[in-house]
C-alpha cells in the first residue's frame, strides 16, 4: 500500500511591523523602536527581524503561543543603520521550522544634523549696564539647505526666521534695545534644513551669558568758591563726590561737554585721585582761574566690575564765571599782599631781637673807691637797648671804665 500524501503546510500571516516614532526620515542619536506583532497562529514560536535582508535579531520562545510581540531597539540611530526592515514569525511542525510571510517592509533613512552655527555679540562685554544696546548674530555655514534660524533664551525660543528658499549660507540678528535686567540670560542659535517633509534642526550654538547691572549712581558736584564766581587769578576747585565706595574707580571732569584732560601740554589743571579704594572723591583744581574757565562744568567716573569699566551717568551742571580784575580790585589785592609782606617782616624783626637778648651775657664791673659795687649788663648788642629798640646816641648808657 503506498504511503499517503502529506499535504504542505500554509505558511502563517505576516505579522505586524510598525515603527515609534514614526518619521520620515532620522537624525543621527536619535533612538528608534521597531515592532513585531505575530497574531492568529496557533502556534507561534518565534520572531525574526531583518535589514536589507539580513537577519539581525532572532528570537524563540520557551513555548509555543498563539499571539507574540517583540522588538528591537535602535539606541542613537547611525547612518550605518539605515535600511529596509521586515519581520516574520515562525511555527514547528514534524520538527520543521515553517516561517510566516514577511512583514511589509519599512525604510529608515538616517541624516547628520548640520554643525552647530556661530554665535557672536556685539559688543563685547563681560557685564551689561542696564539701557546699553546688544547685538546678537547667528550665522550658519556649511549646510546645503538652510532653511532658517532660531534664537533661544534659557533654552527657550525667542525668535525664529524662516527663509522663503533655502540657502548654503545665512545670518540673522537680534537687537536688545535697551537691554534690561529681564534680558539677562544665556544664549543660544540653531539653524534648520528640511528633508522628506521634516525639519532637521542643527546642532546649538555654544551659548553666550548675558549679564546686566544698573548703572553705578550719579555723582554729585560742588565748587569752591560755592557761588561759583571766582575773580581773575584767584584759585578755583570743583569737587566730583560718589554716593557710594565702589572700589577702582575712575573720574572724569568735563567742561562744556568736553573731557578735560589734566596734565597736557599748556595745561594748569590738575586732579586729585583717590588714594585708597574707600575714598570716593576727586578734586579739579585750577591755581589761577582765567576767563578760559568760564564754563559750565560736569564730572562722572567708571567703576570696574567684572573685567570692565562702567560709566556713571554724568552730574548735574555747575556754571563758572571767572570775573577780571577791577582797578579796585587790583587795588585791594596790592593792600592786602604788601600788609601780608609787612607783618610777617614785622614778626621776623622782633623773633630775631628776641633771639639777641637770650644770647645776653651777664658780667661783673670793678667798682671805683669809696663806693658800693654795681653790676652792669653789657649789652651785647648796640643797635638794641635793654628793651630790645635802638638807643640814641644822648641817652645811652655808658660803660664804666675799668680802673
Amino acid at each position: 500500500m503506498l504511503p499517503r500524501p502529506v499535504s504542505p503546510a500554509d505558511p502563517d500571516p505576516a505579522p505586524q511591523l510598525t515603527l515609534s516614532p514614526q518619521q520620515p526620515v532620522y537624525i543621527t542619536g536619535e533612538n528608534v523602536t521597531l515592532t513585531c506583532s505575530a497574531a492568529g497562529a496557533p502556534t507561534i514560536s518565534g520572531v525574526r527581524f531583518f535589514s536589507n535582508n539580513q537577519k539581525i535579531q532572532s528570537k524563540k520562545l520557551p513555548s509555543p503561543r498563539n499571539r507574540y510581540t517583540d522588538s528591537i531597539q535602535l539606541s542613537g540611530v547611525s547612518r550605518a543603520q539605515a535600511g529596509v526592515y521586515t519581520c516574520e514569525s515562525w511555527k514547528t511542525e514534524s520538527g520543521r521550522k515553517i516561517a510566516s510571510k514577511r512583514t511589509q517592509p519599512i525604510s529608515i533613512a538616517v541624516t547628520d544634523p548640520d554643525p552647530a552655527p556661530q554665535l557672536t555679540v556685539s559688543p563685547q562685554q563681560p557685564v551689561y549696564i542696564t539701557g546699553e544696546n546688544v547685538t546678537l548674530t547667528c550665522s550658519a555655514a556649511g549646510a546645503p539647505t538652510i532653511s532658517g534660524v532660531r534664537f533661544f533664551r534659557d533654552n527657550q525660543k525667542i525668535q525664529s526666521k524662516k527663509l522663503p528658499s533655502p540657502r548654503y549660507r545665512y545670518t540673522n540678528s537680534i537687537q536688545l534695545s535697551g537691554v534690561s535686567r529681564a534680558q539677562a540670560g544665556a544664549y543660544t542659535c540653531e539653524s534648520w534644513k528640511t528633508e522628506s517633509g521634516r525639519e532637521i534642526t542643527s546642532k546649538r550654538s555654544q551659548p553666550i551669558s548675558i549679564v546686566v547691572t544698573d548703572p553705578p549712581p550719579q555723582p554729585s558736584l560742588s565748587m569752591d568758591p560755592p557761588s561759583g564766581v571766582v575773580s581773575e587769578g584767584f584759585p578755583l576747585h570743583i569737587t566730583c563726590t560718589t554716593p557710594w565706595d565702589a572700589g577702582q574707580r575712575r573720574f572724569h571732569f568735563y567742561k562744556d561737554s568736553v573731557k578735560l584732560v589734566p596734565g597736557d601740554t599748556g595745561s594748569d589743571i590738575s586732579t586729585t585721585e583717590p588714594s585708597t579704594s574707600s575714598m570716593n572723591i576727586s578734586v579739579l583744581s585750577i591755581p589761577q582761574a582765567s576767563p578760559n574757565n568760564t564754563g559750565e562744568f560736569t564730572c562722572g567716573y567708571e567703576v570696574k566690575m567684572g573685567g570692565g569699566w562702567f560709566p556713571s551717568p554724568r552730574s548735574h551742571a555747575v556754571n563758572v564765571t571767572v570775573t577780571a580784575l577791577t582797578a579796585s580790585h587790583y587795588t585791594r589785592d596790592i593792600l592786602l599782599r604788601t600788609g601780608g609782606v609787612l607783618l610777617l617782616g614785622g614778626a621776623l624783626a622782633a623773633l630775631i631781637c628776641y633771639c639777641h637778648r637770650k644770647k645776653r651775657v651777664p658780667k661783673p664791673l670793678r667798682s671805683t673807691k669809696g663806693s658800693e659795687p654795681r653790676e652792669h649788663t653789657r649789652n651785647l648788642d648796640p643797635g638794641c637797648d635793654n628793651k630790645g629798640s635802638k638807643a640814641t646816641g644822648a641817652g645811652a648808657e655808658r660803660m664804666e671804665q675799668v680802673t
